[in-house]
């Protein structure tokens, strides 16, 4: 797979809610996923504190 297509990969994973999977793909072909690599990582991020906000949200109503 080139660098493109795991980060395709990456984004199809967190779009299915799979945080987990998606940082063990990362840890697994950082190496593959060059320049890519550090956008990754920022999605699972930003994906982690949106799940996190909606959990609240849910919590409250």
């Amino acid at each position: 797979m080139n660098p493109v297509e795991l980060f395709n990969k990456v984004k199809e994973l967190i779009e299915n809610k799979d945080l987990e999977a998606a940082k063990s793909f990362i840890d697994e072909h950082k190496d593959d996923l060059g320049s890519y690599l550090d956008q990754a990582k920022a999605l699972v991020s930003g994906s982690e504190g949106l799940s996190g906000a909606v959990d609240k949200l849910k919590k409250l109503f």
